[in-house]
Parts: structure tokens; C-alpha cells; sequence
């Protein structure tokens, strides 16, 4: 269980990395502007895997709090649950659908994630797809790769304090 959960933390960094600032559209408009307001608050979040290479390495499926808020250009999802919490680069955003990407690794093994979300009013739904490429000596080894649906439902407001500060 312990083991699921820090997949589930590791998960959740992947899918929304930080960043130091945001992405910039043509004309100087940042991405982030261009995130729809909805997409904005506190949201319960399922995933369910879809398509995977590797059934023991990627979760079946979670289901978890995600708050997205916005300070200036910079985007940040926190998980309260897991304590987990990120700052988000926006690939592309239009005015119902944004899109996320990431890119980590040390050279042995790189890690590219894109998540993709569609708003409906109070919920959204979307996918996030992992690859995961593993290397020795420069020369690819295996590649693993995962596929989840997500779906969300708006618990509240633009922050995870609007819950309770109608208590």
C-alpha cells in the first residue's frame, strides 16, 4: 500500500513538473493566461489505466484531490493528500482544453509525460501518457509506456481554502 502511494505522489509530480516560469504563445502571451478559469479550484480526480506495457509498474488506477491555483504566470497543482505539489508548464491551452508536458531523466532514464485535459463546466475529463525509456551505455534498452484516463469532479472554488472558509 505504502508503495502505491508514493507511485500514486510520483505520479502526480510527473504529470504537473515544475518549472521556474511560464510558457510563452506567440504575440508574448503567456500559456497560462489562456488556461480557462474553471480549471481553477479543487477537484476529485479518478484515473483508470487504459493501455500499459507493464501492468506491474503502472497503478491500475487512483483516485486523488488535486488543487490547481494561479500566482501571476505560474501554475501550481498540490495533492493535500499526498502533500504533493507542483508548479506546471502549459504546452497548449485554448478555451476549453490545456495541455501538459514533461521531460525528466538522468541519461540512463528519461521519463516524458503529456497530459491533456478537457473541461465540461464542473468536471473535466482527459488522458496523461507516460513513456518511460530506459538506457545503458547510451543504448536504448526497453521502453515502457502508460495510458490513463481522468476524470474530475469541481469540489470547490478556485483554491482548496474556499471549502472551508464558508464553515
Amino acid at each position: 500500500m505504502k508503495k502505491f502511494l508514493t507511485f500514486l505522489s510520483i505520479l502526480t509530480i510527473f504529470i504537473f513538473g515544475q518549472i521556474s516560469g511560464a510558457t510563452t504563445l506567440s504575440g508574448g502571451i503567456s500559456a497560462s493566461d489562456r488556461v480557462p478559469v474553471g480549471f481553477f479550484g479543487t477537484w476529485k480526480v479518478v484515473a483508470v489505466r487504459t493501455v500499459t506495457t507493464n501492468e506491474k509498474m503502472f497503478a491500475p488506477s487512483s483516485v486523488e484531490i488535486w488543487n490547481l491555483s494561479k500566482l501571476n504566470d505560474v501554475i501550481t497543482l498540490t495533492n493535500p493528500i499526498s502533500g504533493a505539489s507542483a508548479s506546471i508548464t502549459v504546452k497548449d491551452a485554448t478555451s476549453d482544453t490545456f495541455t501538459f508536458q514533461r521531460v525528466t531523466g538522468d541519461g540512463e532514464e528519461t521519463v516524458t509525460e503529456t497530459a491533456k485535459l478537457i473541461l465540461n463546466g464542473a468536471n473535466f475529463t482527459g488522458s496523461d501518457t507516460m513513456v518511460v525509456r530506459t538506457c545503458k551505455k547510451g543504448m536504448p534498452v526497453k521502453v515502457e509506456n502508460v495510458k490513463y484516463t481522468l476524470k474530475a469532479y469541481k469540489v470547490s472554488g478556485s483554491d482548496i481554502r474556499s471549502i472551508f472558509s464558508s464553515w
